[in-house]
């Protein structure tokens, strides 16, 4: 009897280790899973926002520019106002050229780098408003003229 009892003991002892083994087998099979799964939601939760933000970031200047050129377009020709949105266009596509073009100037003063005011330092008699390049007309005309046929399609 004493035999049967030890016997049956090992049994349960050894059942019991191999149920111990296969649980740790399968959480470190979950584990391992889990990681890969969270790093695919990651890159999915990535992807989405950004195209989010894309999309948003679109819209808003997508709007923005549709409801300037349709104002514009909506305007008489001689119209002071579609002027002026013309020649404001001109002068922000003028701007951020040179912007690209060259480095932002600095004037050391009082021991502190602070932007050159050109304004300040030119006198008040060279001032002259810069007139419009041709190429910048071109630019800007061909420009709208691709936006016009995209709301066209659309």
């Amino acid at each position: 009897m004493a035999t049967k009892t030890k016997a049956a003991a090992n049994s349960v002892f050894s059942v019991l280790g191999d149920t111990l083994e296969s649980a740790a087998e399968t959480f470190e099979e979950a584990t391992a899973n889990s990681r890969d799964s969270a790093k695919r939601a990651a890159a999915t939760t990535k992807r989405v926002f950004g195209n989010g933000v894309h999309k948003t970031a679109y819209g808003i200047a997508f709007g923005l520019v549709y409801a300037g050129v349709f104002v514009t377009e909506l305007l008489p020709s001689g119209n002071l106002i579609r002027r002026g949105f013309v020649e404001g266009t001109e002068a922000a596509i003028d701007s951020r050229r040179k912007a690209k073009i060259a480095p932002r100037k600095t004037v050391k003063k009082a021991g502190k780098d602070e932007p050159a005011d050109e304004a300040k330092a030119a006198p008040a008699a060279s001032k002259k408003k810069p007139k419009t390049s041709a190429r910048v007309r071109k630019t800007v005309n061909s420009r709208a003229d691709e936006f016009d046929a995209a709301a066209a399609e659309v």
